[in-house]
């Protein structure tokens, strides 16, 4: 999907123009920054008035940060597996993954802050979206939703509670029984 400069840091896009001249309404950038598409002036355009861009390659680190970004999340959620719980040899690898991760952030943070902005306010508006039960598989308690014995509430310290008494001892709210237990 299109960027258009409108959209862009302002930073970013001030050094684009620095560099490019300023940009024109038929400019777009590439969704990971890595091309620029410079829309011709609209006096070179032809009898048609068809838009022509000229194709500027841009260093982007959009797309590194986001496969090491993967990279991380993947080794993370294999340190849950059973199998691979007690494998130190695995763990090592992990924290190698997490520390060039780490430290490919710092330099992306600290040399094109830019860039790095564009992505943390993109990932911030996709954690916004996301749904966070999606991924997740229903309860395997017996008694998640449900109703369970009593005894095993006792067993963990609890006691009975007389719920009709203790509704109509409640000081915040008049007591109405509309359903009658």
């Amino acid at each position: 999907m299109a960027i258009k400069p409108k959209d862009l840091n302002p930073a970013f896009l001030k050094k684009i123009e620095d560099k490019y001249g300023p940009t024109r309404p038929g400019d777009f950038f590439s969704d990971d920054l890595s091309t620029y598409f410079k829309a011709n002036d609209p006096k070179e355009r032809g009898e048609g008035g068809g838009i022509t861009s000229k194709i500027i390659r841009l260093p982007s680190f959009v797309k590194l940060f986001k496969t090491l970004d993967n990279a991380r999340d993947i080794a993370k959620d294999l340190t849950q597996q059973k199998d691979l719980r007690g494998d130190q040899e695995y763990k090592a690898q992990y924290k190698k993954v997490l520390d060039t991760f780490n430290a490919f952030r710092t330099f992306f943070r600290s040399n094109y802050p830019d860039q790095y902005a564009m992505i943390k306010s993109s990932v911030d508006e996709s954690l916004k979206e996301a749904s966070t039960t999606a991924g997740v598989s229903g309860y395997s308690t017996p008694y998640a939703f449900g109703k369970s014995s009593i005894s095993s509430y006792t067993k963990m310290g609890y006691k009975p509670v007389n719920r009709k008494s203790l509704r109509k001892k409640s000081k915040g709210i008049d007591y109405i029984d509309l359903y009658k237990d």
